[in-house]
C-alpha cells in the first residue's frame, strides 16, 4: 500500500524554511561602527553585503524553482519528504556559509571559505535535483496531465544548477574571484523567463 499524501504541508513547510533562511542572512550583516567616515566603513564591509545579496538571490531562485516544481507534483511519499528535507537542510546552511565567506574574503583562508560556500551550493542543488528525479520516476506522484516533453525540459534546466555550482567549486581551486562567474551565469539564466516551458504549457492548454 502506497503511503501517498497531498503536497500541501510539504510546500508550506518548505516555504517557511526558505523564507526564514533568507531572513537569517541579514543577521550575518555587520553594522558599520565608526565615529568618522561611515561611507568608508560601509565600503570596507562590501564583502558582507555582496555575499548577502548573492545568497539572498540564490534562495529566492531556489524558492521560485521549488514552487514551480510542485506545480507538477500532486502527491508525496516518505522518500520524497526525506529528499526535500535534506535539500532544506543545506538551504539553512546558507546563513553560516555566507557569513564564513564574507569574513574571509581577502584573507589567507579565503579559498577554504569559498570551497565550503560552493560545496554547500553543490549539495543543495544536487538534492533539489534528486527530489525532482525521484518524483518523475514515480508517475503516481505527478499530475496526470504532465507533458513528458515538459518533464524532459525541466530536468535539463534543473541539472544546470549543480553543474554550474560544481564548475564554480572547481574554478575556486584555481581562482576564488573567477569562481563567481558560473554562479552569475546561473542567476541570470534562472532570472530570465523560460520561454520553452511557457510554450509547452500553452500547447497543452490549447
Amino acid at each position: 500500500m502506497h503511503n501517498h499524501r497531498p503536497t500541501d504541508r510539504l510546500e508550506y513547510f518548505s516555504d517557511a524554511v526558505l523564507a526564514i533562511a533568507a531572513t537569517l542572512l541579514a543577521t550575518e550583516l555587520p553594522k558599520p561602527e565608526t565615529e568618522t567616515g561611515l561611507l568608508q566603513e560601509i565600503v570596507r564591509l562590501w564583502p558582507h553585503y555582496a555575499a548577502f545579496a548573492a545568497s539572498f538571490l540564490f534562495i529566492c531562485i531556489a524558492w521560485s524553482n521549488h514552487h514551480n516544481m510542485f506545480i507538477y507534483i500532486k502527491q508525496t511519499d516518505q522518500y520524497l519528504l526525506i529528499l526535500d528535507i535534506l535539500f532544506l537542510m543545506f538551504v539553512t546552511l546558507q546563513s553560516f556559509t555566507t557569513g564564513l565567506l564574507a569574513r574571509h574574503i581577502g584573507k589567507p583562508d579565503e579559498r577554504t571559505a569559498a570551497l565550503i560556500y560552493h560545496g554547500t551550493l553543490v549539495m543543495m542543488t544536487l538534492l533539489y535535483n534528486c527530489t525532482w528525479w525521484y518524483a518523475i520516476s514515480k508517475q503516481e506522484l505527478l499530475e496526470d496531465d504532465t507533458d513528458k516533453r515538459l518533464i524532459r525540459l525541466l530536468t535539463k534546466e534543473y541539472a544546470l544548477a549543480p553543474a554550474l555550482h560544481l564548475a564554480a567549486l572547481l574554478i575556486c581551486l584555481w581562482s576564488v574571484p573567477f569562481s563567481i562567474v558560473p554562479v552569475v551565469l546561473l542567476y541570470v539564466y534562472f532570472a530570465l523567463p523560460r520561454f520553452g516551458e511557457k510554450k509547452l504549457q500553452e500547447q497543452n492548454q490549447s
